[in-house]
């Protein structure tokens, strides 16, 4: 008997360390949705809708003519008051990057400044996970 509680013991410690060494369950996982994407060349202004206030702005430029390189400036300001909220990227030549932005939900435009450079622009609101 004193042999069988013995390894009933260890059993049960070997099962509470490999229990206690995997790791920990992760959260719910954020969803996101894709609110717009554009592409051109020159100056413009785009306006979106966030339901979230949440999001993330990728951007990506190539250059017209390699000896003159162009100018890229992304503004993100409000849709309602035209004030601005944030510069996303003042870049020349080549490039891109991403940037995530929280705010509360409305009516956003971005302000593109673009002179001799094709330009790419996303957007990807993101929701927290429920509860």
């Amino acid at each position: 008997m004193k042999g069988f509680a013995l390894l009933l013991g260890m059993a049960l410690m070997a099962t509470a360390c490999r229990a206690s060494s995997e790791p920990a369950a992760a959260g719910p996982a954020t969803t996101s949705r894709q609110l717009g994407s554009w592409t051109g060349k020159g100056s413009t202004t785009l306006g979106f809708v966030s339901e979230s206030g949440s999001f993330r702005i990728t951007w990506r430029t190539r250059n017209q003519d390699p000896a003159r390189p162009g100018g890229f400036q992304l503004t993100l300001r409000s849709g309602i008051s035209g004030r601005p909220m944030k510069v996303i990227a003042d870049h020349r030549g080549d490039g891109d990057g991403a940037v995530e932005f929280g705010d509360d939900p409305r009516l956003y435009e971005f302000l593109v400044e673009s002179a001799g450079i094709a330009w790419a622009i996303s957007v990807d609101e993101t929701f927290a996970p429920r509860e």
